[in-house]
């Protein structure tokens, strides 16, 4: 007969996790959220009473309840799905699913393993110097790496986590001026936080999940932020790239402890270590170690890499290639400007044509771009709007804005004559 499995156990195992909650300290705090506090103990005891013996599928909210139920989720048997509707019934050691944001095409299923998680918590502790005396302060969506991946470090570390229900910047503010030693943002809520500044005490803020506007850094290290960027993505459990703390401010970052880059012939960056996941959901397991992602960059001779763009953002049009981002990184810095996305809308003429979809009022935005870029990089249609489409983790819906810049553009809005291509 079969050894019945203790409690906090599964099939007679102590998971990880749980083993990083129990050699903490019970009085530690491990969870704030409102005016509620969770101890380590308090933490370990709602998280082993919701342990399963089989895989399970889970919506979350940046709620307690979540973050109880994700880590007994990985903490159980089988596959835990994090995201959209999907049987969890992946086989093999697969301890996490995370589907990706799906600014370009549908979400993917991301199978994450146990020794992926625990190898993204090692690095980022070991590359930030991050321990048990801090407090990250979270406000990013759990069905995404970028919140989970606080909860697993913290538990990893045996520190804390102030969880926030959304990202308000006034709250936000308030809470960096509390217990928070540790932030991660992205480029769009750390602008709106340089309002509220300035800042102190805190020891790293961490800035990913999209192209960083030139300028933005240097303004968050004026208001006293110690701004880091990261370039991380669902496929690595977050972080693979960051700043180091001594760092001069610049807009690169240098890889984590075990993680490998290198540039493809085609300009993509490519990524091995132990945290890189073995593929996705329905697929098999990759069978090269190099995860080829579709980000361009450069690394420098430091071995700090610097993202360029994204390879599937890239617009072909009369020949020439056009950087989405670049076109972006300068239309956002017009006063008028509060945020602007840039594709390729399908043309008989050019190929792809360069339209512009963007929020505020900007009557000099097509001269501000022309000023500042080669003539065929200046898109040739512009379409003012209320609301730039995203998705549930705020970034821009590429798919969903090239679909309405084709519908505004097929409507017969009228187009803007520019040079041909390569005439600068």
């Amino acid at each position: 007969m079969s050894e019945k499995p203790r409690q906090g156990s599964i099939r007679g195992r102590i998971a990880p996790v749980i083993e990083w909650m129990r050699r903490v300290d019970r009085d530690r705090v491990f969870l704030r959220a409102g005016d509620e506090t969770w101890t380590y103990g308090e933490a370990g005891r709602e998280v082993e009473a919701r342990l399963v013996d089989h895989p399970r599928s889970m919506r979350l909210s940046l709620s307690p309840d979540s973050v109880f139920d994700v880590i007994a989720g990985i903490s159980g048997g089988g596959a835990t799905v994090v995201g959209p509707d999907s049987e969890a019934t992946e086989p093999g050691d697969t301890d996490l699913v995370v589907f990706t944001s799906g600014t370009i095409g549908p979400p993917k299923g991301v199978r994450l393993t146990m020794g992926n998680l625990i190898a993204a918590a090692a690095a980022s502790a070991e590359h930030l110097g991050h321990d048990a005396d801090d407090d990250w302060l979270l406000a990013m969506p759990l069905h995404h790496v970028g919140g989970l991946s606080i909860i697993v470090r913290q538990a990893y570390t045996g520190g804390s986590v102030t969880m926030l229900s959304g990202f308000d910047s006034s709250e936000f503010a308030s809470a960096m001026r509390g217990s928070v030693t540790m932030v991660s943002v992205v480029p769009t809520m750390l602008a709106r936080l340089v309002e509220h500044g300035p800042f102190s005490g805190l020891r790293a803020v961490l800035v990913g999940g999209g192209p960083i506007p030139p300028g933005l850094l240097e303004k968050a290290a004026d208001s006293g932020l110690p701004v880091l960027p990261t370039y991380g993505m669902t496929e690595t459990f977050g972080q693979v790239a960051t700043l180091r703390p001594d760092a001069s401010l610049a807009y690169e970052a240098h890889p984590l402890p075990g993680v490998d880059m290198r540039i493809g012939p085609d300009g993509r960056i490519a990524v091995k270590g132990p945290q890189v996941s073995p593929g996705y959901l329905g697929r098999p397991d990759r069978p090269d170690p190099w995860f080829v992602t579709n980000d361009l960059g450069e690394i420098g001779e430091g071995g700090a890499l610097r993202v360029l763009g994204r390879s599937d953002t890239l617009i072909v049009t009369g020949g020439e290639n056009v950087a989405a981002e670049r076109v972006e990184s300068v239309l956002r810095q017009h006063p008028g400007v509060r945020e602007a996305v840039v594709v390729g809308v399908p043309d008989a003429e050019w190929g792809e044509k360069v339209v512009c979809v963007y929020v505020g009022e900007a009557p000099t935005l097509r001269d501000w771009a022309s000023a500042r870029l080669p003539s065929f990089m200046v898109p040739k249609q512009w379409h003012e709007v209320g609301t730039i489409p995203a998705t549930s983790i705020g970034k821009p819906d590429r798919a969903a804005v090239a679909r309405l810049a084709k519908d505004l553009t097929d409507r017969g809005a009228e187009e803007d004559v520019e040079p041909p291509p390569g005439q600068d």
